[in-house]
């Protein structure tokens, strides 16, 4: 159950990973070099397909031999990345953050990844850059590939072309799902096996078309031998260019694709029928032989699989410790010679013993390993990332305030991420005659509420509504690229405002002019914010507040908290000398921003509050909300905590209520 060993394949394994790990360390130069990935599951399909052809014709195929193979060649050197991730995740990462390197531990072994990522993504998705198995998306892919094509082949094999049928069927019907569920649902078509499984199948189609042997490979179907017969004195040309074609194909995807072009859609055909053709054109032409057969190129094709597997947590690691800032160059290249030591280090040393030197008992102790650090990453979620590694004076930082902070925002009913109506509870009961104020935007408008509702509960002198939405902006008519909903959500929010006729309006988005990205045209967002304004007059509404960005951190305040307490605790600083404030770590590229939003507002009639005084002074911006909880004042880069918001709320009563 081996087939024949090609060269030009491990050197086509290179340019996958050689591609794969250039995006993630350099990702605004090499910008679709995650097209890697495609390329692997082209090569995957035609190996694994080609395996279980080899050893149908021989009428000797096993799936214990099949599935032992995998196991030996899969999960021991992904057991040595799990174990220690985990290890030292124990030493490096905040409880919040191992907790969900335990669960990305947990369905890493596995091999759910990807659906895990689908699930969790979302608008307080974590930065993808400090996750340290992100990667492993594709590995999941992978497997549930083994697990169901190999049953569907043999089932087909029983029918003359029946397995080109199957292949063909499989791959159709795939693509087809990819094309139409990518320009709706671009990241549940990136993860879903059922709109991958195409880049498979064409790799799988190419194996059954020339190893599938009498009645079931290409030669079999009618007047297909007659013409490869016609083409035999020009074979050797059109492996040639057939070659160089998909070496173009994949060079052209890696600097044409881009992931906010809707991927994998169309774009994908470009590296996956570029993997096809080098795989086609065989191991004679020059490309094959020379660029791809070297010993270059061949030495990291073999070591691809480990290469993959290491060089995302170190690229992670460096940036977490670095809290999330992007590190210098030589920094990452340093992480990326160490990820090629250690992917040879794991290839030669765990690697080739249990794939060359199998037995039963390595084979069941590469299953068992696995299993026990998937059960490892089970129990590290469930001890919530064991907090108790770190001391009380840490606990308000290293809690999980994003959970703190959505529920507070009230995800789901009056936050709204999808396409829904709010709660009854977004409307208040209070007095009949009392004013109502309505809060309405995005999660910059929701992150107000918990102020705004400590306001209520010590004033009790208006009635208070909440319509928030994320990536919606508080404008009328306003299509929204990412979040598709927001249009028919404003739309609600309209009939609401003109049944209630609020006395007070708040706004408040995390920007406006370039919402959706810089292709919006400036000049027509603030014609749809004028005719919002108008409309709000129209409705009734007597006073409009909007409410500028609040500061915005490159670096979350409780990473810079949790660094000086980490250095008091090593007794590099003194308790006094625990920052209050900071101005290093926040996003100097939106300091303009609340001027240029009181300049537009404030030419309308609207009121406008900037938060940027309630937070900074000319010593830097609060870190910790000034409660004495020692709460951070953001539970990521700009959404406040409820502690935070409190304290904007109570500073800036006066200007919100008017009065």
């Amino acid at each position: 159950m081996r087939p024949a060993y090609r060269s030009d394949i491990d050197g086509l394994r290179a340019i996958a990973v050689l591609l794969v790990v250039a995006f993630h360390a350099f990702p605004a130069s090499i910008r679709g070099g995650f097209i890697g990935v495609d390329v692997f599951f082209v090569i995957s399909g035609f190996l694994i397909t080609s395996i279980i052809c080899q050893a149908r014709r021989a009428d000797d195929f096993s799936y214990r031999v099949f599935y032992a193979r995998r196991i030996n060649r899969i999960f021991p050197a992904l057991t040595l990345v799990l174990i220690s991730c985990a290890v030292v995740g124990w030493f490096v990462l905040f409880p919040v953050d191992y907790r969900d390197a335990g669960r990305s531990i947990g369905f890493g072994a596995a091999f759910l990844s990807n659906l895990s990522l689908l699930y969790d993504a979302g608008y307080f998705e974590a930065a993808a850059e400090l996750n340290p198995l992100l990667h492993l998306w594709s590995l999941g892919v992978e497997e549930q590939f083994y697990l169901l094509w190999p049953p569907v082949l043999l089932l087909a094999w029983r029918w003359k072309h029946g397995p080109l049928l199957a292949a063909l069927a499989v791959l159709l019907a795939s693509f087809v799902a990819n094309i139409l569920l990518t320009p709706m649902h671009a990241l549940a078509t990136f993860y879903l096996p059922v709109t991958r499984f195409w880049e498979l199948m064409v790799g799988c189609l190419l194996a059954i078309a020339t190893g599938a042997g009498p009645d079931r490979d290409l030669a079999a179907v009618p007047g297909l031998a007659t013409l490869r017969a016609r083409l035999a004195p020009y074979l050797s040309a059109l492996r040639a260019s057939s070659a160089w074609l998909g070496l173009l194909l994949i060079g052209v995807g890696a600097m044409l694709i881009r992931s906010e072009r809707g991927f994998p859609g169309w774009w994908a055909v470009l590296p996956v029928f570029g993997a096809a053709l080098l795989i086609a054109a065989g191991p004679s032409p020059w490309v094959s032989r020379v660029l791809l057969g070297n010993r270059v190129m061949v030495s990291i094709g073999l070591i691809s699989y480990p290469l993959y597997l290491w060089h995302w947590p170190l690229l992670a690691a460096i940036r977490i410790v670095r809290f999330g800032e992007e590190p210098p160059p030589l920094m990452k290249l340093i992480a990326i010679l160490v990820a090629f030591g250690l992917a040879y280090f794991t290839y030669r040393i765990i690697e080739l013993p249990f794939r060359y030197r199998p037995t039963r008992r390595k084979t069941a102790a590469a299953f068992a390993w696995l299993a026990a650090i998937g059960l490892i990453g089970a129990c590290i979620y469930g001890a919530d990332g064991f907090p108790s590694r770190f001391g009380p004076e840490l606990k308000a930082i290293t809690a999980d305030l994003q959970l703190e902070s959505t529920l507070a925002y009230r995800l789901d009913s009056c936050f709204l991420s999808r396409d829904q109506a709010f709660a009854p509870e977004c409307d208040d009961a209070g007095s009949a005659d009392a004013p109502r104020l309505v809060l309405w935007g995005d999660s910059h408008a929701a992150h107000l509420y918990p102020g705004l509702r400590a306001l209520q509960r010590a004033d009790r002198s208006f009635r208070l509504s909440q319509y928030t939405a994320g990536g919606c902006p508080p404008i009328f008519s306003f299509e929204a690229i990412e979040s598709r909903f927001c249009r028919a959500t404003n739309d609600r929010v309209h009939k609401r405002l003109r049944a209630l006729k609020p006395d007070t309006v708040v706004l408040a988005a995390r920007q406006w002019h370039n919402y959706d990205g810089p292709d919006r045209d400036p000049a027509a967002v603030e014609a749809l914010i004028r005719a919002t304004l108008r409309e709000l007059r129209a409705l009734g509404v007597r006073r409009i507040v909007v409410v500028g960005r609040v500061p915005t951190w490159r670096t979350p305040p409780k990473r810079v908290l949790a660094q000086a307490y980490r250095e008091l605790a090593a007794g590099l600083i003194t308790p006094a000398q625990i920052p209050l404030r900071d101005s290093r770590h926040l996003d100097s590229t939106h300091a303009e921003d609340n001027d240029r939003l009181r300049r537009l507002f404030e030419a309308e009639g609207a009121e406008f509050i900037s938060p940027t005084p309630t937070f900074c002074n000319s010593e830097g911006c609060l870190l910790a909300a000034p409660d004495g909880s020692g709460t951070p004042v953001t539970h990521d880069g700009s959404h406040l905590t409820p502690a935070a918001s409190v304290f904007f709320a109570r500073e800036q009563a006066r200007n919100i209520l008017g009065k």
